[in-house]
């Protein structure tokens, strides 16, 4: 008799038990269906202000449009955006924690910092790129360099001292300054400043020969009769006043230097929310309004595939990997 309670028993919790797995996979399965259901967190890598927090709030305000959800600007700057890397690699995968992150913390920051502990393709769910910007090759207005020939034959010269500036060791235009560098075997030193801002204000004051800045940045000071535009590094002919070629177009055979951001997830995003999100990312991109309020901070539209966009990293992550090792370059 207690053997046959005793199996009973054994019985019904077994039946319990799967009715409560059957539930959860059930719940499961519908879930990336209905997302999102509550607010989404966008995790941004930087400061409020900066041109990532722009474009991720410019992002963030029509997605909660689209989708009747707020998405929530959350900025944990630190770490040239490791920060936030390191906590939406930890978070569920749930489609709750996204980043809003720019291609200098996933493809420069693994290369040049030792206590970098992620890997951009294996600990994240990469959903959607979103805008980019190319960087524009600049003199001071009183330099003796008027043209990309120009630069390339005074610092091809024996005796050249030319310098360039940038926002520091490893940011994306001091890559660029060294792989133009480089490429054309320029006489050149790398001058390192902490952020753009005083890398901007020496070049004006003629104290470095060369930069790559952002064009929100370059044109009004262009405008002013203070800094002069040589070239865009941009993959895309036509960005920047019309008169002004691409470093290719000039015979810089590849030279891109032109930073993207994109959304990305933790590992393990079920795919039917990297499918809708992606989607809804493609559609905001692509309408009028929000072309004009990129275009207004010189910003441009880079949508795509999340493989595409996983593409883009690889491409990217291995270009710089070689600068920064044939450089030396290392930030500890």
């Amino acid at each position: 008799m207690k053997t046959s309670r005793l199996r009973r028993s054994l019985l019904l919790r077994s039946v319990a038990f799967a009715g409560m797995l059957m539930a959860s996979k059930v719940a499961c399965a519908e879930a990336p269906a209905n997302w999102p259901t509550r607010p989404v967190t966008l995790v941004v890598g930087f400061a409020a202000a900066g041109p990532t927090d722009m474009i991720a709030r410019i992002l963030a305000e029509q997605l909660s449009i689209k989708f009747g959800q707020p998405f929530v600007v959350d900025n944990k700057p630190g770490a040239g955006g490791g920060l936030a890397a390191g906590l939406v690699r930890k978070a569920a995968p749930d489609g709750y924690t996204l980043m809003f992150a720019s291609s200098g913390t996933l493809t420069i920051l693994p290369h040049i910092q030792n206590s970098v502990r992620f890997d951009p393709i294996r600990d994240f769910t990469a959903v959607g790129l979103v805008a980019n910007y190319p960087y524009f090759l600049v003199t001071p207005a009183s330099s003796s360099i008027h043209s990309v020939d120009d630069l390339l034959k005074k610092g091809g010269e024996s005796n050249a001292a030319l310098t360039y500036g940038s926002a520091g060791i490893g940011a994306t235009n001091h890559l660029a300054g060294e792989w133009l560098s480089r490429a054309k075997r320029l006489n050149a030193t790398h001058v390192p400043y902490k952020g753009d801002s005083a890398a901007v204000a020496d070049l004006i004051a003629g104290r470095v020969d060369f930069g790559f800045i952002a064009g929100a940045v370059a044109f009004p000071l262009v405008k002013a009769g203070k800094l002069r535009l040589l070239a865009s590094a941009s993959a895309t002919p036509g960005r920047g006043p019309t008169s002004v070629k691409t470093l290719r177009e000039a015979g810089i055979k590849g030279f891109v230097a032109e930073p993207w951001n994109g959304v990305m997830g933790p590992a393990g995003l079920p795919t039917p929310i990297v499918v809708k999100l992606n989607a809804a990312i493609n559609d905001i991109m692509k309408r009028k309004d929000v072309v004009d309020r990129l275009a207004a901070v010189e910003q441009y539209p880079f949508t795509g595939t999340p493989q595409q966009f996983t593409a883009s990293i690889k491409e990217q992550s291995e270009r710089w990997g070689t600068i920064i090792k044939d450089a030396g370059i290392k930030v500890e």
